[in-house]
């Protein structure tokens, strides 16, 4: 896990009802997902749970329900995924959707989030011109500071495939005012995987894999949580895609 925020979400999902800080931290350590923590974890974990709610208010995933008692915002939490019976309908998409439609179709919905999710206004504009390795720019209202994205999207619905992509190494700009965005389209949900992969471009020139002489990098990474995995610190909720841009931003 690559946060506290992180971390709390996904063991207060799945405990179904909300938990002192304490309770999460101490689950948390139990499951070695804080083992860099400190040594006041628990105090960490409940004050950046009360700074998220206080900062976004009805926005923040988490909400307060007694002293150091925190649970979920309903906003934020996703149905159960019924479980499909032979008689139910099955939708597929369709098998004449070309490579770029599908592309086009996940740069769509990343505009979209970034739009919706932002704690501060943010825009989204298309170059106008074919600029290779730019699928994004965003601009925060009221400031100047850009940053440019290159979208990297794969349809599937396994939720046990590894998420593969390579890009041209003469397509990414050593400069925190570029990211690559990995992303995958869930077929079955007909939306993107409720995660992606948010990486600042000289961190993914850093540890990409380096392939045919340097003239590529890749990107492998596991969809489901483990030390393996290098990009697993990249790995965010795809409604904080829009703070981690403008966390990005201020780095500029």
């Amino acid at each position: 896990m690559n946060s506290f925020k992180d971390i709390a979400w996904q063991i207060l999902k799945e405990a179904g009802k909300p938990l002192h800080s304490k309770e999460i931290t101490r689950i948390a350590l139990e499951r070695g997902w804080l083992k860099t923590a400190g040594k006041t974890p628990e105090a960490t974990m409940n004050a950046q749970l009360i700074v998220d709610i206080n900062s976004k208010g009805n926005k923040s995933r988490f909400i307060k329900n007694a002293p150091s008692v925190f649970g979920l915002n309903d906003r934020f939490i996703v149905p159960e995924k019924k479980e499909i019976k032979k008689t139910d309908k099955l939708y597929k998409i369709s098998k004449d959707v070309s490579t770029k439609q599908k592309g086009d179709i996940a740069e769509a919905r990343i505009a979209e989030l970034i739009t919706l999710y932002g704690d501060t206004t943010l825009s989204c504009y298309k170059p106008l011109s074919d600029d290779e390795g730019i699928d994004l720019i965003v601009k925060e209202k009221g400031s100047l500071k850009t940053m440019y994205i290159q979208i990297k999207s794969r349809f599937g619905d396994n939720p046990d495939e590894i998420f593969t992509a390579t890009t041209k190494a003469t397509s990414i700009a050593d400069n925190y005012s570029m990211a690559v965005v990995f992303c995958f389209f869930d077929t079955d949900e007909g939306d993107l995987w409720d995660y992606l992969w948010f990486v600042p471009a000289p961190d993914f020139i850093k540890s990409a894999n380096k392939l045919n002489n340097g003239k590529f990098f890749g990107f492998v990474a596991g969809r489901k949580k483990k030390e393996s995995n290098k990009w697993d610190d990249y790995m965010i909720d795809k409604r904080d895609l829009a703070n981690s841009i403008i966390a990005q931003m201020k780095r500029l």
